[in-house]
């Protein structure tokens, strides 16, 4: 691989993400067709994101031994998807192991701190200024996205290129280019100093490679010891929905070929032409503004244009491309998002600053996440659930207590009088079928023949086996959600 980029022929190879990985962090910002936003502005050591990247990771890890290092790879150039220029970067930090629950909630702690330090004005809101007078589209949640983390399990390696899509299909001759390793040095009171510790041409091509590959081993060391990230207001939302085709869930209207489902619901005819969506549920999430409804509004306009007035006197505002929206009643300051889950975290980000929690009884909940064992005391208490796909385990209510809200959508708290055919399959000891791979975070590995205890059934009423419920695994005690098609009931 390093022979072919020193020949300028960069190979075009992506590396299939493990459970445990590097942690790594996509920094992609739009340009025009002449000209693209300049990448030593963005990372580098004396840029205003660099330094608050560096800020929050090592708050994160704590445990960094009062430096912290991460190679630096570009990938900029002309993007033949859009047909206009990107600036494409890469941080990969070799001495921090996550998996893509962690770092999907660190990128949601570094866009809530920049829309807070945007808003307060400075060098990061001027940053944002020139990135958004360039491309529009250049908002924080969109520079650092998080589909490297939940959409896809490749990731593209280092020196190699990246392939456009049909019907191009064809490299796009900007590979990920090393350009340095920066050091974070920590001092005890929580300064940064950064500089680059080495720069491309100290190191050979094979080098660049082995710190910038994310992979762990199957003896892979345990996850990097870290402060749960948390912030004033925050919400713990669902994570992206998109699942690849190989997961085999069946749908409604059947599956994508013979024998095998694909996760996939056609809208409309299957013959001819059609629209492929991805099935997910639809979620609203409420949360409180503070300000002026002319303040908010005006906030609002800046990430997403215009409103748009509904009968009932509520302005929305719509994601460009989606269907997802942001809801306000003037009346009782009240902000509804409603979309799919992935919609509905990337517009929780933008209203994270100007909003706050419902106010209600309860204090947040943090539950673990799909890599972490259920204490045995939440194990029993696991009746009181919300719906399934989320990132993390389910909220646990006793019925007589009001539901926390503010992190994520309500919980689910079933009456005890309730008839026991309500509670589905919540329970019950499964076998699975067939094996299941995690496409996101917050779903359960099933191989062949596990045995897992549905701890929750949200959709019993439904009496399908196209729906998602929540398990253990016997013999670990991991938890997660799973397609309930790959199980079956065990015989006692």
């Amino acid at each position: 691989m390093g022979f072919l980029y020193g020949l300028r022929i960069p190979l075009t190879l992506a590396e299939r993400r493990t459970t445990a990985f590097r942690f790594f962090q996509d920094v992609e910002a739009w340009g025009s067709r002449e000209a693209s936003f300049p990448s030593s502005d963005l990372i580098g050591p004396d840029t205003p994101l660099t330094r608050l990247l560096g800020s929050v990771v090592s708050e994160v890890f704590p445990s960094h031994g009062g430096f912290l290092d991460a190679a630096v790879y570009d990938a900029s150039g002309l993007s033949q998807t859009k047909g206009v220029r990107k600036t494409s970067l890469r941080l990969v930090w070799p001495g921090i192991l996550v998996d893509a629950d962690r770092a999907a909630r660190v990128r949601d702690l570094i866009v809530n701190r920049l829309s807070s330090a945007s808003a307060e004005g400075g060098q990061i809101a001027e940053l944002e200024a020139k990135l958004k007078e360039l491309n529009p589209a250049n908002a924080w949640h969109s520079v650092l996205g998080d589909g490297a983390y939940a959409g896809r399990a490749s990731v593209r390696m280092p020196l190699c290129d990246r392939v456009a899509p049909l019907p191009l299909r064809g490299p796009e001759r900007r590979p990920f280019a090393p350009v340095g390793v920066l050091r974070f040095s920590i001092s005890p009171e929580g300064k940064i100093k950064m500089e680059w510790l080495c720069r491309e041409a100290d190191l050979d091509h094979a080098e660049w490679i082995k710190i910038g590959c994310v992979r762990e081993g199957e003896e892979a060391r345990e996850l990097t010891e870290w402060s749960v990230p948390a912030w004033p207001g925050s919400q713990i939302v669902t994570p992206s929905s998109v699942r690849s085709g190989r997961v085999k869930v069946r749908t409604a209207a059947g599956s994508d070929g013979v024998g095998c489902g694909g996760g996939l619901r056609l809208r409309g005819s299957t013959r001819g032409n059609f629209t492929a969506e991805r099935a997910g549920q639809m979620m609203t999430v409420e949360r409180r503004f503070s300000s002026s409804p002319a303040e908010f509004s005006e906030k609002m306009e800046q990430h997403l244009g215009k409103a748009i007035m509904d009968p009932d006197g509520a302005l929305v505002w719509k994601q460009p491309g989606g269907d997802a929206r942001i809801v306000m009643y003037s009346e009782d300051q009240c902000v509804k998002v409603i979309g799919r889950p992935n919609q509905v975290r990337q517009l929780a980000v933008i209203l994270a600053p100007y909003t706050e929690a419902m106010e209600q009884a309860g204090g947040h909940h943090l539950a673990p996440s799909y890599s972490e064992r259920l204490p045995e005391q939440d194990h029993q208490r696991s009746t009181s659930r919300s719906r399934p796909s989320e990132v993390f385990a389910p909220n646990v209510a006793p019925l007589s207590e009001p539901t926390p809200t503010g992190e994520g959508p309500p919980a689910v708290v079933q009456d005890p009088g309730a008839a026991p055919e309500a509670k589905g399959e919540e329970g019950h000891l499964h076998v699975a079928t067939q094996a299941f791979e995690p496409q996101g975070q917050g779903e359960l590995a099933l191989q062949q023949g596990s045995s897992v205890q549905v701890v929750l059934d949200p959709e019993a009423g439904v009496k399908s086996q196209d729906r998602w419920v929540y398990g253990r695994l016997e013999d670990s005690g991991l938890c997660g959600w799973f397609p309930l098609s790959h199980s079956v009931r065990a015989q006692v």
